[in-house]
């Protein structure tokens, strides 16, 4: 009997053994199932490639759906076979990590799930059949483009949905109405970034001084981490934008919409007109270089020619040569304008009416031939401010460099064409005149046979045009010295030519380059004498 009962007890310790093991080895197979401890350990793990990421408590990564920037879940059903929800209620924390970061969200299925930072969480299942995979392992980041491991220090995140302007309509990657998913950048907790199009590689063109527009466009100045995985760090950047520190991609300042309340968000794609603020992603062409010379707007002068920060240049009358005479003490007040790359992104500018020279070891950037010059009014060098034009005018020798000059003032040395200096009554002596030519310095005369607005030259098969042409050009800017109502046209055979005060204006064929006044020596000095404000009106 005692053999007996010996044999029983311990065929009761065996399957007591076999029911532990079995209940043992149904568990571990659920946990390597589900990967999932209502009381797991939410923690950073250092990969090798990826640097740091959350993971669980066994070291298996988490990831974040680009498609859930709004903070709900887009990932069910089907979807939950290859990406299982990660839920850990009240879970311990590992160093590094917030408790104000985590949350819990009830799903669309009634299913609990954490969230980081706004973003429901998430596990990779390779295989689709809710087997997870291993530790340390990150096959998940990336797929599909839509999915990323959960990083604790992203500063760039991807999202995907459907743009919605403030407007209310749907919008395509291309800004016109329509339905689709779009991908775009957004910061850690799923707030929209953008770009401005009026802005320049590094250059931000809209945020003022005082930063008094900041609330409409904030510049997004998160210190720059890490990034999703299929971005390339290395096009992201930095800039000081009046001492805060902006991030840039591609060279474009990123902001945020000051009307985007909630995440994930995308109100600005409407504002003011779609596209002028675009969303940010891969797609998004390099930033255009900022002009090193620009147009500005100026109230009083019109379209002018600006540096890139909007400090005005001039020319001076007595360089229709296309050499500088402003030499030694002259610079101090009239400092050389000189860049070393002629950028005119996004200006109604050609790049031909543009030059760089060296003239007596000294570099000057010239326009139409004539050499660029700034004004500093306390003669130390300063320049003046952007916007300012204060150097129009000074010693009826200087004026605003504008971008469509039709005329031009020229003050030099009359030169006949038999070698005599002249004077402005066209007797021999040596003294400055003043006159005008094209915008590109070529002197312009009227012929003393001529009676207003009556051209007694001109033959009517114009084959003595080439011995003096007549001139015309369509009169947009002038100068501040010149009165656009002292100018007019007339037809001459089919042809418009220029009047001034009546007088038919002309080139001479025999002026073989700019600034030259050999003309005025032809036939006899006077017969056909330059143009300037002194001219009285033709008889």
């Amino acid at each position: 009997m005692k053999s007996e009962g010996k044999s029983i007890v311990k065929l009761v310790l065996f399957a007591l053994t076999l029911f532990s093991l079995n209940v043992f080895m149904s568990c571990n197979d659920k946990d390597d199932q589900m990967g999932i401890d209502g009381t797991a350990k939410i923690q950073i793990s250092e990969h090798a490639t990826l640097g740091k990421v959350l993971t669980d408590a066994e070291g298996v990564t988490l990831y974040y759906y680009s498609k859930d920037a709004d903070g709900s879940s887009a990932c069910l059903d089907g979807c939950l076979d290859k990406w299982p929800v990660f839920y850990a209620e009240d879970a311990e924390l590992g160093d590094g990590l917030e408790n104000t970061d985590f949350g819990t969200i009830t799903r669309s299925d009634e299913e609990m799930q954490t969230t980081y930072k706004g973003w429901p969480l998430y596990y990779y299942a390779p295989s689709s059949d809710g087997v997870v995979e291993a530790p340390g392992a990150i096959t998940g980041d990336g797929v599909g483009n839509v999915w990323f491991a959960a990083k604790p220090d992203y500063s760039i995140m991807l999202a995907n949905a459907q743009l919605v302007g403030n407007d209310g309509n749907n919008y395509t990657s291309s800004y016109e109405v329509g339905e689709g998913a779009t991908t775009f950048f957004v910061d850690a907790s799923g707030r929209t970034l953008y770009a401005f199009i009026k802005d320049y590689h590094g250059k931000n063109n809209f945020t003022k001084s005082d930063f008094s527009n900041d609330g409409s466009w904030p510049i997004y100045t998160a210190e720059l981490e890490a990034v999703a995985s299929s971005l390339s760090a290395d096009d992201f950047g930095t800039i000081d934008v009046f001492g805060m520190t902006q991030i840039t991609y591609k060279g474009w300042p990123l902001y945020y919409f000051g009307q985007d309340t909630e995440r994930g968000q995308t109100k600005g794609v409407s504002v003011p007109s779609p596209g002028v603020w675009p969303i940010v992603n891969t797609e998004i062409e390099e930033a255009p270089a900022a002009p090193t010379i620009k147009i500005s707007d100026n109230d009083t002068h019109g379209q002018i020619l600006t540096d890139s920060d909007g400090k005005t240049l001039y020319y001076f009358s007595k360089d229709p040569s296309g050499i500088s005479k402003c030499t030694g003490g002259c610079l101090n007040a009239w400092p050389l304008f000189y860049t070393e790359e002629i950028i005119l992104t996004g200006q109604d500018l050609s790049a031909d009416d543009f030059q760089n020279m060296e003239q007596e070891g000294t570099m000057i950037t010239t326009y139409k031939g004539w050499p660029l010059y700034y004004y500093s009014p306390t003669g130390d060098g300063e320049i003046e401010e952007a916007g300012s034009t204060a150097g129009d005018g000074v010693g009826g020798v200087w004026y605003v460099m504008k971008k469509n000059s039709s005329l031009m003032i020229a003050k030099a040395q009359l030169v006949g064409n038999d070698g005599n200096n002249y004077l402005e009554d066209y007797t021999v002596g040596d003294g400055e005149t003043t006159y005008f030519t094209d915008a590109k310095g070529n002197t312009l005369y009227i012929f003393t046979n001529d009676t207003n607005n009556d051209n007694n030259f001109t033959a009517s098969d114009f084959s003595n045009d080439g011995s003096w042409p007549i001139f015309y050009v369509e009169i947009d800017q002038l100068p501040s010295d010149i009165s656009a109502d002292d100018l007019g046209t007339i037809d001459v055979f089919g042809r418009s030519q220029l009047t001034y005060k009546g007088w038919p204006v002309y080139y001479y064929g025999g002026d073989e380059a700019r600034g030259q006044t050999k003309g005025v020596s032809v036939p006899t000095p006077g017969k056909w004498p330059i143009v300037n404000n002194n001219l009285s009106t033709a008889p």
